[in-house]
């Protein structure tokens, strides 16, 4: 909706600065899913860059789609800053980029995920597989499952 007056001029923004100031004036002049959109982006830049100043690692997820045609497809948007390469390098993960270097991490974070639902899906289900811990003691445990010996 478009207002009379431009925001800067309006008592909404008066004492405002930064991320109050960029929060207010979105509020001000979008609506809907691109004022949520722009509030997102607002918040992730102020992130971002408080990170930056303070040298720590940061990430954010900027955007998740699916493909409606084929649900199982998709893609993430990610952002980060340099402190989060530096980390991830520093804990192993190489690249020849930057990019290259959160792809890495990204994919190892997606297949952890992957493990842990199967493992999940089959805990305690089939006791003879190799990827199901069973512990060597005789007492119940509090969620009413018996301990195999």
């Amino acid at each position: 909706m478009k207002k009379i007056i431009p925001f800067r001029m309006s008592p909404t923004s008066w004492g405002k600065s930064g991320r109050e100031y960029d929060l207010a004036q979105a509020e001000y002049e979008l609506d809907g899913s691109i004022l949520q959109d722009r509030l997102i982006e607002i918040n992730n830049r102020y992130d971002k860059e408080e990170a930056d100043e303070k040298k720590e690692p940061w990430v954010t997820v900027i955007k998740m789609g699916v493909d409606p045609n084929n649900v199982v497809q998709g893609f993430f948007e990610l952002d980060w800053n340099d402190e989060f390469v530096r980390y991830l390098m520093e804990q192993g993960i190489e690249g020849q980029t930057d990019e290259d270097v959160v792809n890495k991490w990204f994919n190892a974070v997606c297949r952890t995920v992957l493990l842990q639902e199967k493992a999940d899906l089959d805990y305690g289900m089939q006791g003879n597989r190799d990827d199901v811990i069973i512990t060597k003691d005789n007492k119940d445990d509090n969620a009413g499952t018996k301990s195999k010996k």
